[in-house]
Order: C-alpha cells, then sequence, then structure tokens
C-alpha cells in the first residue's frame, strides 16, 4: 500500500503546481492552435489520474504503475493532454514494483517517457512539450548512477527550463508571439511539482525551482489568429480489433493535429476538424465511444484574447494582502496591494473571506500575501478552489509583506511575481514586541507574565518590563543582518514611545540603517520592525 500513498503524493504535487500555473499556461497557448486551453487540459488529465486512483481504491505495488497509465490515458484532454499521457505512459513502464527513487530509476523513467512521447506522434514538431521531455532524458543519461537524487532531479529540471526557453526560436509561430511554448512549459511545471513532492514538500514547487530551473514567461502582445480548422475533438474508442490505420487516415483527411494512442482494445483520439460528426460517425460503426469532447477554439481563442486585452488595460497581477491595523492597510494600498483582508494574530480570516476579495477584484492572476504564520495554510487552501491563478507567497508578518510588495510589478503574471515576492520575503527579516502571557525561558531569555517580548523571525532574543530595552534587543538581534532599511509600525494604542525616541533607538543599534516610522494600528504587537 505504501506504493499507491506515495503515487497519490506525486500526483497530488503536479496538481498543486499546474493549479498554480494553470492560467499562465492558458495564456502562453499560441502552438498548435491560440485557443488558450493548454493549463486547463493539463490539469484535467492529472486529475483524471488522481480519479482513477481514487476509483480504485488502494491497490498493491503491481496495480498502481498500470493505473497511473490507464487513467492518463481515458482522461486525456486536448493535443498537450495526449502527448502528456504517453510521457506518463513511459514513465510508468519504469516504476514498477519493488523500484526506488533512485538516479538510475530516474534516467531510465526520461528515456522511456522521452521515446513513448515522440513514437505516439507520426510528425514530431521541435519547439514542443517533445523536445522538452527529450532534452530532459538527455541530461538525466548523462548523469552517473550514483548521483544523489536532489542533484539528479535539479539537472533534470534546468535542462528542462532551458528548452522552454529556446522553444521561442524553435516555431514560427511562438517567435512571432514572443513566447515560449505552453505544453513545454506545462510538463516543466508538472515535473517541479512532482519534484517537490518527492523531495517533501508537497505545494511548495520553489523548494524544487532552483534559479536554473525558473523560466520567466510572457504572454503575446495582441489578437491571436484563428485555428484553420474550428473544433477541437476528443474521445475515447473501445472495440476488439480497431482498425488503427484506417482511424488515422481518416483523421488525416478530416483536418490536423491528429493524434491517436493506445492498442487494439482502446485508443485515445485527438483531432482539429471542422467536422466532428463525420469522425464520430465512423467511430461509432467500428466501436464504442466515450468521453467525447468537442470544443469550439475559434471561441476560445477570441475569449482568450478578451481576457489578455482586459489584463493588459487593468494590469495583468493583483495583489491581496492580510492586515491588520488602519495605518498597516494603507500603506499595503499606497505600495499597489489591489485589495484588502482585515485580519491577523487571533483573527484569521477564511478562505471564504479571502476568495471573495479576489472574486471582487476580477483578475485571473492574483497574488496573496498571508502576512502571518497561521494564515498561510488557509491562503493555500482558497488557491485550490478558485479557477484562477492564485499563488501564495509565504509571508509571516507585515513587514514581510511589505518587504514583498517592493518586488511587485503589476505587468508581470503572477507566478513570476510571486518567485519574485517570495525571494524578497526570503531576504527580509522581521522583528515583533508583544507582551507575555506567562513566566517561562526560552533561548536563555527569561521572560516574565505581562513583560515585554522581542521576537526576530519567530525567535525570543528579549525580554523585560522597559519597551524601549526590548526594541534595542531586537534592534541588535537585526543588526546581524546588516539592515539598510528599518521600518517600524507602531500599535493602534501608540507604541509608548514617541518617534524621536524609536529613531534614538534605532541609531543606537544601527547607526547606518535609514528608519521610517508609520502608525500601523495594529492590535496585540506594541511594535513591528522590518529589516532590509
Amino acid at each position: 500500500m505504501r506504493a499507491y500513498a506515495e503515487t497519490l503524493r506525486l500526483v497530488d504535487g503536479a496538481l498543486s503546481a499546474l493549479e498554480a500555473e494553470r492560467q499562465v499556461i492558458n495564456d502562453l497557448n499560441v502552438y498548435p492552435v491560440p485557443d488558450g486551453d493548454t493549463g486547463t487540459n493539463l490539469y484535467l488529465t492529472v486529475h483524471a489520474v488522481r480519479e482513477e486512483l481514487e476509483r480504485a481504491g488502494e491497490l498493491e505495488s503491481a496495480e498502481v504503475a498500470p493505473t497511473v497509465a490507464r487513467g492518463s490515458l481515458m482522461g486525456a484532454r486536448g493535443n498537450s493532454g495526449v502527448i502528456l499521457s504517453q510521457i506518463v505512459r513511459g514513465l510508468c513502464a519504469e516504476f514498477g514494483p519493488g523500484k526506488q527513487l533512485t538516479t538510475t530509476t530516474v534516467k531510465a523513467a526520461f528515456g522511456a517517457a522521452a521515446t513513448a512521447a515522440y513514437r505516439a506522434v507520426k510528425k514530431p514538431v521541435e519547439g514542443t512539450m517533445l523536445t522538452v521531455v527529450r532534452e530532459m532524458a538527455t541530461a538525466a543519461a548523462d548523469l552517473r548512477d550514483e548521483t544523489p537524487i536532489e542533484e539528479t532531479m535539479e539537472t533534470i529540471l534546468a535542462a528542462g527550463a532551458l528548452a522552454v526557453e529556446r522553444t521561442t526560436n524553435q516555431l514560427a509561430a511562438l517567435r512571432e508571439a514572443g513566447v515560449v511554448d505552453a505544453g513545454g512549459y506545462g510538463l516543466l511545471v508538472i515535473c517541479r511539482g512532482l519534484t517537490a513532492a518527492a523531495l517533501g514538500a508537497p505545494g511548495d514547487t520553489r523548494r524544487a525551482a532552483t534559479p536554473a530551473a525558473v523560466v520567466p514567461v510572457v504572454v503575446q502582445d495582441g489578437p491571436a489568429e484563428l485555428s484553420r480548422y474550428r473544433y477541437c475533438t476528443s474521445f475515447l474508442l473501445t472495440g476488439p480489433e480497431l482498425p488503427r490505420d484506417e482511424l488515422e487516415e481518416l483523421l488525416t483527411d478530416s483536418g490536423d493535429s491528429e493524434l491517436v494512442v493506445g492498442d487494439a482494445g482502446m485508443l485515445k483520439v485527438h483531432v482539429h476538424t471542422d467536422d466532428p460528426g463525420a469522425v464520430l460517425s465512423w467511430a461509432v460503426r467500428h466501436g464504442s465511444i466515450g468521453e467525447v469532447e468537442i470544443n469550439d477554439m475559434h471561441e476560445q481563442t477570441r475569449e482568450r484574447d478578451e481576457r489578455l486585452s482586459a489584463g493588459r488595460e487593468h494590469g495583468r497581477t493583483v495583489v491581496v494582502a492580510v492586515a491588520a491595523g488602519a495605518g498597516n492597510q494603507e500603506l499595503f494600498r499606497e505600495v499597489g496591494c489591489g485589495g484588502i483582508v482585515d485580519g491577523g494574530q487571533s483573527m484569521n480570516p477564511s478562505a471564504a473571506q479571502l476568495l471573495a476579495v479576489v472574486d471582487e477584484l476580477g483578475s485571473d492572476e492574483v497574488v496573496v500575501l498571508p502576512n502571518n504564520k497561521n494564515i498561510v495554510l488557509t491562503a493555500e487552501q482558497a488557491a485550490a478552489m478558485t479557477t484562477r491563478t492564485l499563488v501564495v507567497v509565504p509571508s509571516t508578518s507585515i513587514p514581510a509583506g511589505l518587504a514583498a510588495m517592493v518586488a511587485f510589478d503589476p505587468a508581470q503574471d503572477a507566478v513570476s511575481n510571486g518567485t519574485a515576492m517570495a525571494a524578497a520575503v526570503e531576504r527580509a527579516h522581521s522583528g515583533e514586541i508583544t507582551v507575555a502571557v506567562r513566566d517561562s525561558v526560552v533561548d536563555d531569555v527569561a521572560v516574565s507574565k505581562d513583560e515585554f517580548i522581542g521576537l526576530v523571525d519567530g525567535r525570543l532574543v528579549a525580554g523585560g518590563a522597559e519597551l524601549v530595552g526590548v526594541l534595542e534587543g531586537v534592534l541588535e538581534a537585526l543588526a546581524e543582518h546588516d539592515p539598510e532599511v528599518i521600518t517600524v509600525l507602531t500599535s493602534v494604542n501608540g507604541a509608548e514611545l514617541a518617534d524621536d525616541e524609536i529613531s534614538a533607538a534605532v541609531s543606537r543599534r544601527l547607526p547606518e540603517a535609514e528608519v521610517q516610522i508609520s502608525a500601523g494600528g495594529q492590535p496585540l504587537y506594541p511594535i513591528l520592525v522590518g529589516a532590509e
């Protein structure tokens, strides 16, 4: 049963990563047609694997890989989903019972995945997800078997990112639009999600996204041309001894982007055509059809153009921040935050409250700043409950959230912003002064009930009856990071220190730092300090 549980964890990692970037992938989508659904198709294909595993129930090790392969084939959506199903098929062929996640098995799995993907496409096109999986496989093949698995995955992801970046110049449609291939980028996102889950950080794709594995993305500027054929048609065909060659000939005569994968008893079929009825009529004469999906690509392209046009008009990405205190909330608005959710320590908002503000803003690209460690999980739950691209930057304090806003660029997508803002949070340091609720000794710092205590990045560094002394203790701890700017936010009832007293304390401990003091108005914390 262990293999079953581990596989569910990996699938959930891929789903989490795709959910975070689904709309970005949709917006990149210009090849083979600009129908803006590649991200959705990839997500639904992986989700079909999740559903197939759940439907099967807890499985023995030998049954897990075939179930995953079957789920991806039956649930494959669109051109990208069908190719992904073959990549999954290749991976599953190497991860059988008893196989461990090692460099040796990963090398074999990516090799099999690339072979299966190319074999599925009659006329492989470079500059697509085929290229990306091949480059990943090539990078893996060059590694020594004894290479640590973390280094192996980092190498594979870096090779995938480089391959994605190169797609822009490999296909005329991508070069004209100035974008990378949506399917290739989507495959990289999936692999980052799988890696994060495999390394024990599900939902945190940043752990897998080292700088070399991050691809800056931009979307097409201006309307896209309509596809040659109108309807994206896919279905599952089952029956004994299916006439595959005859079917492939029919699809070639009926349209383009034709794909037929599977075996003699079950085929997944995909084609772009103006007459889905003719294809389906042929199919029902030769077997049973199911999982029928027909999408109007011309309408999808128009919807995509309207969405991107609206994004260019109003700014692509918006930020929603959780903050307590009228002054703090106004600070976030001043630095470009589009929505504010009232909350913080002891008054955590719900996922529904976060989504209400997100929906009110109406953008498909959203970054959320929780600004409290107890709200990060709620924000991640909200991200899983919406079809918008909602990226959670794990800021755990108001000063950290304000530091993140320095890196915010509304013209960039949510994922790019999330990466830059998370890096800003990592560089920043936060101090908090509050009041002890009991006597205690932590890290050799003794504090008494009702006395002030000072924390830096969550670590207790000072305690005492005098607020100015505790503030200096916090500043002394922050001095280890050599900050250039100190931001001090005072509480709703005043910090019990005048601004000149606060400035003097900063000058004593950090004489080279610039100090900015604002009436934040937060409850519970007389003083909050940010250091950058």
